[in-house]
Order: C-alpha cells, then structure tokens, then sequence
C-alpha cells in the first residue's frame, strides 16, 4: 500500500463522516517496537497538517524526547497516557496542546489508550528514530 493510499479522507471533500466499522484494516500504520498503531483520517496534500487516531498498546510509547515542525494536539478517548519528563497524564477527556518546536517525552500508555492526534503542519524537520521510510508521510502524500 502507498502512502497516499494509507490516508481514509482525500482533499478536497465535502462533509465526511467516519465511524469506527468504516476503518479499514489495511490503512493502520504499525510500529510494533513501539506499541502504537495509527490510522491517517486525513493529510492536507500541501501542509501535511493531519488528523490521526493513535491506539497505543499498554507499556507502548514513544521512547525519546522529540519535536515537532508544527503544533501537536492531542485528546485522549480511552486509556492513560504519560508525557514521563513532564509529569503529565492524559485521561479520558483530556485535551494535550504542544506547541511547534517544544521538546516534549518520552511516553508510556499506562494502560492501552486510544487518542486523536491533529497536526497543524508537517509532523518532523527529519524522520525521528522510531519511524520508517514506510511510516512517515510527507505532504504530497509520499513517504519521506
């Protein structure tokens, strides 16, 4: 599967709803050394703004600390999710803002947990440790 092929919503659209029995198992993004499987709802073609559900096995996480090219927003909907150098924990409910080039992690998920990631911009100046050539999508719906 191409990258573009991994995104569920193509731009421009008109109102769009998705359930979750609409999710196609084909499109989720595995990082087994990770814990964490993301599915791409949606990627500007141009900006590489995005919007993501991100399920993260219990004890998954990401295991550096990083930063992002744009804003990173985050709501969690199940499960426990921990920024350990920050002492924060996201519960369901919660709403995480980080903003543009703000070094931020390691994570853990305390207990498997289910978030919904939005970008506001392309995710990384350079591919991070803990992506592929296969997971990353850049603008233009290629992989980087």
């Amino acid at each position: 599967m191409t990258a573009d092929q991994r995104i569920h919503i193509k731009s421009p659209m008109g109102e769009i709803l998705i359930s979750p029995k609409d999710l196609d198992p084909a499109r989720w993004i595995d990082f087994p050394d990770i814990g964490l499987r993301q599915y791409l709802y949606w990627v500007h073609p141009e900006t590489g703004a995005s919007i993501a559900l991100l399920e993260f096995a219990e004890g998954g996480g990401i295991p550096v600390r990083h930063t992002h090219a744009s804003n990173q927003f985050m709501y969690c909907i199940e499960g426990e999710y921990e920024y350990t150098t920050d002492n924060l924990v996201l519960r369901p409910g919660d709403f995480y803002m980080n903003p543009k080039d703000n070094a931020h992690g390691p994570t853990v998920a305390r207990q498997r947990s289910l978030l919904i990631e939005l970008y506001d911009g392309r995710h990384y100046y350079e591919k991070p440790e803990y992506h592929t050539d296969q997971t990353m999508v850049i603008p233009g719906g290629q992989a980087s």
